[in-house]
């Protein structure tokens, strides 16, 4: 789960610096949303991991 995890949360840091990079601010939010979700998938993905311990 720990890759799962860390795959995620590169997926937001790349959503999050393509949102820096462009003018279009539609797309920017767009990706804002796309890396808030990942992170939000990241921190469900590590809460399941901690239940099982």
């Amino acid at each position: 789960m720990e890759d799962e995890k860390a795959r995620l949360l590169a997926e937001a840091r790349r959503c999050r610096r393509l949102a820096a990079s462009i003018n279009d601010q539609e797309t920017a939010a767009r990706l804002n949303a796309l890396a808030e979700d990942y992170e939000r998938r990241a921190n469900v993905s590590q809460a399941g991991t901690n239940e099982k311990e």
